[in-house]
């Protein structure tokens, strides 16, 4: 089968912009561990919820990595239609709209029923049965 000579079987990446890519990539997600690691209870600054901050710092630097691998190393960049592109997009979407559900059901508990005041219990029943264990007497 004869191809014109402006055939190109798929796309050949430029090692220079491969080597921006990872070394991007690189700096992300050491900024990523960077924000992780950030010790905020230390700041004296009380009427700004910094945990917030912090995970929004983090899911926009994810954002960010996914981006650059959806556009350049699985080619979205070089597509021609803007299908697969759109696609991908709309994936955050639905990925917000989920969060945004998840937010509010945990900003708003005890806001619609004043009675509801149960908090959610995080201790393991597993970890206070082995205290229990190890703080009883052998016999």
């Amino acid at each position: 089968m004869e191809h014109g000579h402006d055939y190109q079987p798929g796309h050949t990446y430029n090692f220079q912009i491969l080597g921006r890519v990872y070394a991007g990539l690189l700096v992300l997600a050491a900024l990523m561990i960077g924000f992780f690691l950030m010790p905020i209870e230390r700041l004296p600054i009380d009427w700004l919820d910094l945990h917030l901050i912090k995970r929004l710092l983090i899911l926009a630097d994810a954002i960010t990595m996914v981006g650059i691998i959806a556009g350049f190393l699985m080619g979205l960049k070089y597509e021609k239609t803007k299908l697969n592109a759109v696609i991908f997009l709309s994936n955050f979407a639905f990925l917000t709209i989920f969060l945004l559900f998840v937010m509010a059901d945990i900003g708003m508990r005890g806001a619609m029923d004043p009675s509801f005041t149960k908090q959610l219990n995080w201790k393991s029943p597993v970890t206070e049965e082995n205290n229990k264990m190890q703080e009883a007497p052998a016999p």
